[in-house]
């Protein structure tokens, strides 16, 4: 039986009452207000998404990355400290003569099985210091280190040292074959040596010549830089006070305690460049070193060099730096060429060359 579909009869509608919009406008509002509500969900749902992808994305400033961390393996190769038991070894191998079984020669068959002790006459060299002078490196883990050995002068009035031997207050080197392996890198574990031959004396170093010195110039002795340093230095070694007044705005230098010398005599003071010792503008710098002999409470002597950093201000030469005296010249920064306005404006006194800086904000300078 055919479908019977009903209508519903469509009546008129009154003159007052409004006509109702096309089904098509009537489904505008609708999809726009489902639109809006997907919007508003999907930002919802992409909160939790946006945070963690925030949070996990690294940032734009750029780092310094760390140096990576060096393995044990490699951190026992580049740095296992040979000198130690180089002159551990060699200081009982010398003891060991004395005493064929002596404690020091039962400790050197232990580290070194197929090494023979020496053997003393009637005189028995004493090793009073062992300094390694030199560490070469062979092959993995072996090493070839020299040694200095400074022996004990023999005393006057003993009667059983009245011959002097050989090595009677002498200095004389010696290299030595080690084997070194690291058995772990805690603190506890311990790295294992072994002196696979006995030692072989060998020449002293060779001496260098001295490099040329870059203090070319004389200072005149009664110029106000002169008397800077000369004054200076006589409060910095304690024969008086106040070197702090010579210093630079800044400059820190602290003076040695130990020392207890009464005067100070300037030899002669040489400048790095052309100086006629007079400051000049400010700003300027030279470089000088002074050779001075300082006397001690005992009636000693002591030859001394120093050199120094210096810098004009105010018409007056003020300390910047103590250097080792072997520091490379800057050029042309390096040379003070005074003019003479400085004398025309009445600062060539040596009087009133230093100034007074009571306080230091920053340590300068450590001789070298």
């Amino acid at each position: 039986m055919p479908a019977m579909f009903l209508r519903r009869a469509r009546r008129s509608p009154k003159n007052d009452e409004p006509l109702a919009p096309p089904p098509r406008t009537r489904s505008l509002p609708v999809r726009r207000t489902a639109l809006v509500r997907m919007a508003v969900w999907a930002t919802v749902a992409t909160g939790p998404l946006a945070l963690i992808s925030s949070c996990a994305r690294s940032d734009e400033v750029v780092r310094t990355q760390p140096a990576p961390a060096a393995r044990a393996g490699d951190m026992g190769a580049s740095s296992p400290d040979p000198a130690g038991y180089a002159e551990l070894f060699l200081g009982l191998w010398l003891r060991s003569g004395s005493d064929e079984d002596g404690a020091a020669a039962q400790q050197l068959h232990a580290m070194a099985p197929s090494v023979q002790p020496p053997r003393w006459g009637e005189h028995v060299p004493a090793a009073e210091r062992l300094t390694a002078v030199r560490s070469l490196r062979q092959a993995d883990g072996a090493w070839s280190v020299t040694v200095a050995v400074q022996f004990k002068q023999t005393e006057a009035g003993a009667p059983d040292k009245a011959v002097a031997t050989e090595s009677d207050g002498a200095v004389r080197y010696f290299a030595l074959p080690l084997v070194i392996k690291d058995a772990g890198m805690s603190v506890g574990a311990a790295r294992a040596f072994v002196v696979p031959a006995a030692p072989m004396e060998v020449a002293a170093p060779a001496v260098l010549e001295e490099p040329a010195s870059p203090y070319g110039t004389q200072v005149p002795d009664r110029s106000p830089l002169a008397t800077t340093v000369g004054e200076f230095l006589t409060a910095y070694l304690g024969a008086e006070e106040g070197a702090g007044r010579y210093l630079a705005p800044g400059i820190t230098l602290p003076a040695p305690t130990s020392a207890s010398f009464t005067a100070v005599q300037v030899d002669a003071i040489r400048a790095a460049g052309r100086t006629d010792g007079t400051a000049g503008a400010d700003g300027g710098v030279t470089r000088v070193q002074a050779q001075i002999i300082a006397s001690d409470a005992d009636g000693g002597r002591w030859p001394l060099s120093y050199a120094l950093q210096l810098k004009a201000r105010d018409g007056r030469w003020e300390i910047t730096d103590l250097q080792s005296g072997l520091e490379a010249s800057p050029g042309k920064k390096e040379t003070s060429d005074t003019s003479s306005a400085a004398s025309r404006r009445g600062t060539a006194t040596g009087a009133q060359a230093p100034g007074v800086n009571a306080t230091s904000t920053s340590a300068h300078g450590e001789a070298s």
